[in-house]
């Protein structure tokens, strides 16, 4: 996915236009929904319960590949190669596709401001002080 731009809502909550590789045209995600790319896979044997992971599950058909979600493990089943989770509130869902990953928090640092990616260091007239540039109140 490309991130084409990014505003804040009426609730000064991140939005951002997002082109998907697979799906035509741009759509707009919350900054709660915009995650890194997974890149940590984890075996079955890595996997203990009450880890925070990244699924493929489908919810119409659990057997059958679907959408990627955060899950929170209930239950690791060696003999079975399943992995029981909480995904979206809904316990005991069944992961049987091992592809699992590693879950990880969106890190939205290189996102925010296109002049300066929020250096902390730099001065910034865009996302800093509109007098000085400096970054010592974020609310101002």
């Amino acid at each position: 996915a490309l991130v084409k731009s990014a505003n804040l809502d009426e609730n000064k909550k991140w939005v951002y236009s997002i082109k998907f590789t697979e799906y035509d045209g741009e759509h707009s995600v919350a900054e709660s929904d915009i995650r890194n790319i997974a890149s940590n896979k984890l075996g079955i044997s890595d996997i203990k319960v009450d880890d925070k992971i990244f699924v493929n599950y489908n919810f119409d058909n659990p057997g059958e590949l679907g959408f990627w979600y955060d899950a929170k493990v209930e239950a690791v089943r060696k003999t079975t190669n399943t992995v029981v989770c909480t995904i979206r509130n809904t316990p005991g869902c069944r992961v049987a596709n091992l592809e699992i990953y590693k879950s990880e928090a969106p890190d939205f640092s290189e996102m925010d401001c296109e002049k300066c990616r929020k250096n902390r260091k730099r001065k910034c007239y865009q996302c800093g002080c509109r007098k000085c540039g400096g970054k010592h109140d974020d609310d101002k």
